[in-house]
């Protein structure tokens, strides 16, 4: 493709970052913008956002303001929620990808959907584009057509500069398959080893069976066993609703704890954390005065959720038909520990397909604070392909804009230069 003088900068991922990378780069009006990606639509990962709300970011983010400003420029009204949490006044994900891809349109990005990278060179000056400087040469972008959509195919494609905003491995069913991976190590990039985070904890113990479904206010707390000496340190707590499966634990605090999961942690759960044990204890001590007639079936009743209840009453080895006032003090004191530290076996956690973000990716040592290579010049990288990962509640895709903002603002600079 002969381009003559013309600057070209190739994105190449139509989700949040590789988005707001054009847009960036579109708006600094040093050359044409292109934007590949393999799905038959843009944004296809972000529209399942928050439950098809869009959590776009957060107020407690350091960039949160330059977001918003971002996209009220774009005329996306927005609200904010519990936590610092944003979302669009429409509380529809739709409403944020067709901002993004309205502006893309309007500043003349060259958008082709349906199109999947198979290889990226560094080559030698392209056809039509004369001498290259040291250090700098041309890109070569192969791809080939995968989907339905309509728009101009690439088969061989030359770029000035090329932005990889394919995403991670999390959510292969949105096209998010780790491809980028593949091209950083074609560039003698390090890849920090990579794991699905913000997800579901897998146990085997037998009576989550029968708990799927059951939802309970709490604290969670990931322990770890110190091989310097017999006790568990806690990595990570976590304060929040924890859901129940039928294979283990779920919800936003159990996802913030994923991240820092490796083999061989355990989970703590707390079910009564506005009580110390000695306040719980006399609540039960009281209990069992004033109930001394009601079997232990009944006991806990309005304490806590009813499908608990047979659960607790084994690990604790009291029969359903005991009267409560046949409990001791040693007892009690068993029953508020396990209330306040029931230990929960991890034995993993879901896979891709069940995952919110990737954690692991490109090591940040060999990225500058522009979201260019320090090995490739020309070479950027944004989101998830970063080794760069946050707890729920907008801050993930923060990074995903604040990323894409600065690649595609600092890949114009440098082909200015060019």
């Amino acid at each position: 493709m002969d381009r003559g003088s013309a600057k070209i900068i190739t994105v190449i991922g139509g989700g949040p970052s590789g988005m707001a990378a054009a847009i960036s780069a579109a708006r600094q009006g040093a050359g044409m913008v292109r934007l590949i990606e393999k799905n038959d639509i843009l944004g296809r990962k972000l529209l399942a956002t928050g439950n098809g709300r869009c959590n776009l970011t957060n107020t407690n983010c350091r960039d949160a303001e330059k977001t918003l400003h971002f996209f009220e420029g774009l005329g996306l009204l927005t609200r904010v929620e519990d936590e610092g949490r944003v979302y669009p006044y429409s509380e529809q994900a739709a409403a944020v990808q067709e901002a993004l891809v309205s502006e893309l349109e309007h500043l003349g990005v060259e958008i082709q959907c349906g199109v999947e990278v198979q290889a990226i060179e560094k080559a030698v000056p392209a056809p039509g584009y004369g001498a290259a400087g040291k250090g700098t040469g041309y890109w070569i972008i192969t791809g080939t057509k995968t989907g339905t959509a309509s728009g101009t195919g690439a088969d061989r494609l030359f770029s000035d500069a090329v932005i990889l905003s394919t995403g991670g491995k999390a959510g292969p069913q949105y096209g998010s398959t780790g491809d980028g991976y593949r091209f950083a190590k074609a560039f003698d990039h390090n890849i920090v080893s990579v794991r699905p985070s913000l997800v579901q904890m897998v146990s085997d113990d037998p009576f989550f069976k029968s708990l799927k479904g059951v939802r309970a206010k709490g604290r969670a707390e990931l322990l770890r066993s110190n091989q310097a000496s017999d006790h568990e340190q806690t990595v990570d707590r976590e304060d929040g609703e924890i859901q129940f499966t039928e294979d283990g634990l779920s919800g936003i605090c159990i996802f913030n704890l994923s991240r820092g999961y490796v083999r061989g942690d355990h989970i703590k759960i707390d079910l009564f954390p506005e009580y110390g044990e000695e306040s719980l204890k006399d609540i039960l001590t009281g209990r069992a005065e004033a109930l001394k007639e009601r079997s232990m079936a009944e006991f806990f009743t309005g304490m806590i959720h009813k499908k608990l209840i047979p659960v607790i009453l084994t690990l604790l080895s009291m029969g359903e038909e005991r009267k409560a006032a046949e409990l001791s003090r040693e007892e009690i004191a068993a029953a508020v520990r396990l209330l306040k530290g029931w230990r929960i076996s991890v034995t993993g956690t879901k896979g891709w397909k069940e995952a919110q973000v990737t954690a692991g990716g490109i090591d940040l040592a060999e990225i500058n604070p522009g979201m260019g290579s320090i090995i490739v010049p020309n070479l950027y990288f944004t989101g998830e392909l970063l080794n760069v990962d946050e707890k729920c509640g907008g801050y993930n895709l923060q990074w995903a804009w604040t990323s894409g903002l600065a690649a595609g603002k600092s890949a114009a600079e440098a082909i200015r230069k060019k």
